[in-house]
């Protein structure tokens, strides 16, 4: 129920650019992460391309999957940096978070493998009341 001076909560919808070097299925990435509240853009055919797109999609959150890339990423990863609008991005990638010298550029970069952690934090990102009362149960129970 909502009072007289509250206004209900409404959840915009997130939107999340997916750029895939490792060309899974939008449905792998629908199994790990919740895009209930997304509109999300997918893009696996020339991943460099994909930085042309951005602008018009505006997204608040960008996965570069990195994972097996047989093509440098790098490229890819710097365009993204370079857009100013975008609040968080995420690199997955089976390198170890120290190798990477980017990551220290920017504090909007999270460079990761793909893990439970990694995962939670988008989610958080994605719906964060639910995740947000989920993540205080689990360190509570």
């Amino acid at each position: 129920m909502v009072g007289l001076n509250q206004k209900p909560y409404v959840m915009n919808k997130k939107r999340v650019f997916i750029i895939s070097y490792n060309k899974l299925p939008i449905e792998f990435w629908n199994e790990h992460l919740n895009f209930d509240n997304s509109a999300v853009w997918f893009w696996s055919n020339n991943p460099d391309q994909a930085i042309n797109n951005l602008s018009t999609v505006l997204p608040e959150i960008v996965i570069i999957d990195a994972y097996w890339a047989k093509q440098p990423f790098v490229t890819s990863l710097r365009g993204v940096l370079s857009k100013n609008y975008i609040s968080n991005i995420f690199c997955i990638t089976p390198k170890r978070q120290s190798d990477s010298k980017l990551r220290f550029l920017d504090k909007r970069l999270k460079i990761s493998r793909f893990t439970s952690e990694v995962i939670t934090e988008i989610n958080t990102l994605l719906n964060p009341p639910q995740y947000e009362s989920q993540t205080k149960l689990n360190k509570t129970g």
